[in-house]
């Protein structure tokens, strides 16, 4: 894949804004999906595929594909568009997710996710990640895993990864980017990284244990959602990631287009805000592409754990310092003079379990 000489650099973010409707429409997704491939210059060179990994977030199950919580179909929908009209095949753009992310081989059918009528629209194919179309690959600096069995599609030499999260808040993560999202590319089986009975914190520690009993009690007993201190919170989001730090190296995106044309806080999953943005934020880096677009939210890379413990492990840079951040004006692609006024103000709120911090974004100063 051939791209813009500024961005095809891991230290390189771009950030591009639509106008958006109200509601916002198709169109729109499509727009802001469009404008930044072309401000990214994208081309497929010939043989390669596209192989397009969005957050579908057991869309099944939803009433709709309109709710916030995955990326959209139509933002697909217009990054598809481009790339058939910019080198694809027509049979050579693939969706690879699993929209209904339970533990089971059962065939899906994506209803609910606007998905099948987008792929029937713009001749993308649907893929998902089942146990037989997977190849294991050895990570090269395991912090917990050794292996990780991933779907043929993503890994194979012709096939051009694109990584196309959703822009949202997350319970644990505190911030769920392009880092985040491949955790759904792997194995059904293995990808639950958000437990807290596993890896090296040792959470069955008797002691650990009965704190946590001892508080998730009391904040029942008070009627609340909130019962973690966040040195706690902050051991199990370590957890986490050093796991998604494993998958980062082994899943390794061309591209990562984050959509922020609706984002959503809250949860990450059913309790939450949308706010038609319009934004989208891209770079070959997953770590880069993750600290502007926490940045962007309101928080501080800084403070985000997943991003540290990337940073530490090599995967990129999460100093806001050493990234270069670019804007689009037009068709042109300039230097973000004033980044500081792209941000959310206030932060997008976190609804985190932590006490005190469920309301005020404790990870924004």
């Amino acid at each position: 894949m051939k791209m813009h000489p500024l961005l095809d650099d891991p230290d390189a973010v771009l950030i591009s804004r639509t106008p958006v409707s109200e509601p916002v429409n198709k169109a729109d997704f499509e727009r802001g999906a469009q404008q930044v491939l072309a401000a990214l210059r994208i081309e497929i060179e010939p043989g390669e595929n596209a192989v397009l990994k969005p957050n579908v977030t057991a869309g099944e199950v939803r009433e709709n594909g309109d709710t916030g919580i995955g990326t959209h179909a139509h933002f697909i929908g217009g990054l598809t568009k481009y790339l058939h009209a910019h080198g694809a095949r027509p049979d050579g753009v693939y969706v690879l997710e699993d929209p209904r992310n339970n533990n089971t081989e059962t065939p899906r059918t994506w209803v609910h996710t606007g998905y099948p009528e987008m792929a029937a629209e713009t001749g993308a194919i649907l893929r998902e990640p089942y146990r037989f179309n997977l190849v294991e690959r050895r990570v090269p600096n395991p912090l917990v895993y050794p292996v990780r069995r991933v779907p043929k599609l993503a890994v194979a030499p012709n096939s051009v990864l694109i990584n196309v999260p959703k822009m949202k808040t997350h319970n644990l993560g505190i911030t769920t980017l392009c880092m985040k999202n491949l955790q759904g590319a792997d194995n059904n089986f293995d990808r639950h990284y958000c437990g807290s009975g596993s890896g090296e914190l040792r959470w069955s520690d008797p002691l650990v244990h009965s704190e946590m009993e001892r508080l998730a009690k009391r904040a029942r007993a008070a009627g609340t959602r909130a019962w973690l201190p966040r040195w706690m919170h902050e051991l199990w989001q370590q957890n986490l990631a050093r796991r998604l730090t494993d998958i980062c190296q082994v899943l390794v995106p061309r591209l990562n287009v984050v959509e922020g044309v609706v984002a959503r806080d809250g949860t990450g999953f059913n309790q939450g805000t949308n706010f038609p943005l319009g934004l989208v934020v891209a770079g070959t880096n997953v770590v880069a592409v993750d600290t502007v677009a926490s940045y962007l939210m309101g928080f501080n890379p800084a403070r985000i754990v997943y991003l540290r413990i990337a940073g530490d492990a090599g995967l990129g840079t999460n100093d806001l310092r050493k990234i270069a951040v670019y804007e689009t004006q037009g068709n042109d692609v300039v230097p973000c003079r004033d980044l500081a006024a792209w941000r959310a103000n206030p932060p997008f709120r976190v609804i985190s379990n932590v006490l005190g911090e469920d309301e005020e974004g404790g990870y924004a100063r």
